[in-house]
Order: structure tokens, then sequence, then C-alpha cells
């Protein structure tokens, strides 16, 4: 038996080259004693299809769900499973296009063990584009209280780069699904309002595909309006300075503008 999980979702619009990445960056890690839960979020390419199913890993476990449901539903689907097994106490995520670092379930669960007080560790990480060619480097911050001021304004992990103690799930709940692609920044401020702690490991472990869909996925009025209003009640909730409601709002109002233009704001970001 094994205490960690990994959780993956794949759908329609996921490519084989990158899945093969994914997937193999996950096989290959220096710990190898967990169990892999793979879900079909509704019917996926047949070639991707045929890979999985050619498989011969008995770590895999492989769900299938008729229709897609949206990523949030996938995750919850395949939590309900894994925590009705007592003997999990860590769970990973990664995602279908991101290739983890050999060393980062080996490197994020000893630090989850060593440092119980810790409910979910992320870790730097690399930002590729669809060849794999580097874009950038996230140093983002290691210690609580910083990661905590961040999320007023900024999301504290990127969300493949994680792993959480089951304790996260069952005091902070499982995935919102009335959220438009925050998912995982939602739970994690209501892990905070739970009284929960973060932490990153300094060290890259993680790198991050930025396709061509990037950006229209992230960008549009009904995505910036959603997150803006899901962003100040939660803020309000924890008592979040003043000076950082009209840097959300103002970060809101970016994701309103067209893919294009958001792709070159962030091009420039990355450049200051």
């Amino acid at each position: 038996m094994t205490d960690l999980a990994v959780i993956m979702s794949v759908y329609q619009n996921d490519k084989l080259k990158y899945v093969k990445e994914s997937v193999q960056s996950i096989l290959d890690q220096t710990f190898t004693r967990f169990h892999y839960y793979l879900i079909f979020d509704g019917p996926v390419d047949n070639d991707i299809n045929g890979y999985i199913g050619e498989l011969k890993d008995e770590r895999i476990k492989l769900f299938i769900l008729e229709k897609n449901g949206g990523l949030a539903r996938a995750l919850n689907f395949l939590l309900e499973i894994i925590l009705r097994n007592p003997e999990y106490k860590y769970i990973a995520r990664m995602d279908a296009d991101d290739i983890s670092l050999p060393q980062r379930f080996e490197k994020q669960r000893n630090f989850l063990f060593e440092n119980r007080d810790i409910s979910v560790v992320g870790c730097w990480y690399e930002e590729i584009d669809e060849s794999g060619k580097h874009l950038g480097n996230q140093k983002l911050p290691v210690e609580h209280e910083f990661l905590k001021t961040r999320y007023f304004t900024m999301a504290p992990f990127a969300h493949p780069s994680i792993i959480y103690s089951r304790l996260l799930i069952e005091k902070a709940g499982f995935y919102p699904v009335d959220t438009i692609l925050m998912e995982d920044n939602v739970l994690w401020g209501r892990a905070l309002i739970a009284g929960l702690k973060f932490a990153n490991i300094p060290e890259y472990l993680l790198r991050f595909r930025i396709d061509g869909n990037f950006y229209i996925r992230r960008s549009g009025f009904s995505y910036g309006w959603n997150y803006i209003k899901r962003k100040l009640e939660i803020n309000k909730i924890l008592d979040a300075p003043l000076y950082t409601y009209p840097l959300l709002v103002g970060k809101g109002v970016l994701k309103m503008l067209p893919a294009s233009l958001l792709k070159q704001f962030y091009k420039l970001y990355r450049k200051c």
C-alpha cells in the first residue's frame, strides 16, 4: 500500500504528445510508491485512449466519465474515491500537458512528512511553450505568511505543482464547481479561511506548459468578472489589506481583455 495518490484529468482537447510527456514524467519519479488516478473527462482522442490502455503499470487506475463535466467535477470524482481509503495521506496534482521533474514527489512528500503543520506544498516552476522551449522561470514565495499575502492578488501555487494532505479536502471541502477556471484559487482561499498553512519548495520541480489556447481559456468578460467577484468575497473574509482590493480588481479587468492583448501583457510582464 502507499500513502500517496496522484490525480490527473484528461479531456478531448488534450494532445497525445503532451499526455505522453506528462504521464511518463509521473511514471519516472524517483519516489515510486504511489497510485496514479487518471480520469477521462468525457470522450478523448482515440490515440490517447489507446496509449493509456497500452500502459502496463499496475499503479495506474483509470476512470472514464461519459460526458465532459469540467476539471473540478472530474477531480472531485477521484477525490471521493481516494478519501474512502484512510491510508492515503497525501494527494498530488498533475495536468495532462505539464512535466514533473524526477524528484518532485520525493521532495514534496518528504517535506509534508517533516512539516506536519503544512497542508499544501508547491514548488518553483519553469514555463515552456508548445514545443518545450523555455519561456521563463517562476520563483514563488516559500513561507506561509508571504504566500497568504500573495493570495490576496495572485495565485500562491501553480495548480499542477502541488501535493496536499487529505486534511485540505477534509477541512476546506472539494473543488468548487460554480467557478470559471478558479477551482484551485477558491480552494486555496477556503484553506486559508480554515487556518491551513502553505509552503513552496524553492526548487524547479515542474515544467509548466503555456500553449496557444492558454490565454483564450483565461480571458473574456465572464472569466474576469467571476475572478473579481470570487476574490472579493474571499479576501473580505480573510480581512485582506485595503490596498489589495484595487489590485485584484485591476487584475480582473485585465483578464477581460481579448486573448491576444492578454498574451502581449504577460510577455511584457515576464521581461520585467
